[in-house]
This record gives structure tokens, C-alpha cells and sequence, in this order.
């Protein structure tokens, strides 16, 4: 493990650790308030520091990194939703040339994920997505049409 990641993880307080490990078992801020008598919010604050020490997305992948530095691991485990493996990911080749990026079904979708840094859409996204939201509009006031037809044929004299 590089010097300055196990600086990062060195540099995590007693209470920083112990909210880790249980965000990590799953707990949620209330609950590891309680069971560490402090209040739900100094909970967020002491995970929002280690966030920002460990420069991770958001708290459960920082529980994961510092699960990993915990067990002695060089490269964490990506913590995500279990597949079922039916489709494989795409993989597309960075822009640095180290390798290929294997990217989930959810990562092509423009959400928005709180402290995640890859939240912007490039302008090939940008256009891709505003195509696709005028496609489902169209077909969605289409279908509102043929059901308003429908329904006024039903209703309607006969």
C-alpha cells in the first residue's frame, strides 16, 4: 500500500474508526449513535472527516477502503449491489491508457450520487440523455393520447 494511503488511514481518529467499522456491519448514523452515546449528528460529522481524509465517494465506500487497510489487503474490495452475472459489464479503455475500466449497468445512467467525483456528464452524455428524455416523453404523451381515445371512444354515444 502506497506511503500516503496509509498515512490517510493512520491520520482517522479513535471515533472516525469505530463509526467506519459500523457503517461497514451496516448500521445506520442513529443507531451508532446510540450504541456510542453520542448524538446522530456529531456521527455524520465524524464521518464526513474521514470521507475527506480518505477522499472516498461517500461513507459506505470509505468503511470498505478502511475494512480493507484493517485486514491488510493492497487493493479494496468495490462495495456494490450483488449481479446475478446474466449480462456481462461494459468495458471501455481510459482515457490514460492504464487499462480497461469495467463500468455497471447503473454507472451509464446520469444520477447523481452525493461526494462522488465522476457526477458530471460530458457533452456526448449530455446529448445522448436529452435525446433519450425527448424519446420517452414523446412515447409517454403518445400513450396518454391513445388512452384518452380509447376511453372517450368507451364512454362516448354509441
Amino acid at each position: 500500500m502506497p506511503d500516503r494511503k496509509k498515512r490517510d488511514f493512520e491520520r482517522l481518529t479513535p471515533r472516525q474508526r469505530e463509526c467506519l467499522r459500523m457503517v461497514y456491519d451496516r448500521l445506520v448514523s442513529k443507531e451508532i449513535a446510540e450504541k456510542l452515546g453520542i448524538s446522530s449528528n456529531t456521527v455524520d460529522t465524524y464521518l464526513t472527516e474521514a470521507i475527506a481524509i480518505l477522499g472516498a465517494r461517500n461513507r459506505r465506500h470509505a468503511a470498505a477502503l478502511f475494512h480493507e487497510y484493517e485486514a491488510g489487503q493492497t487493493t479494496p474490495r468495490k462495495f456494490e449491489l450483488e449481479s446475478s452475472r446474466v449480462v456481462e459489464p461494459l468495458v471501455f479503455e481510459t482515457q490514460e491508457g492504464r487499462g480497461a475500466q469495467i463500468l455497471g449497468s447503473l454507472d451509464l445512467l446520469p444520477l447523481r450520487n452525493k461526494g462522488n467525483n465522476g457526477n458530471d456528464l460530458n457533452a456526448n452524455h449530455r446529448i445522448f440523455w436529452s435525446a433519450q428524455l425527448g424519446v420517452a416523453l414523446a412515447i409517454g404523451f403518445g400513450m396518454l393520447v391513445v388512452g384518452l381515445e380509447v376511453v372517450s371512444r368507451l364512454l362516448g354515444p354509441q
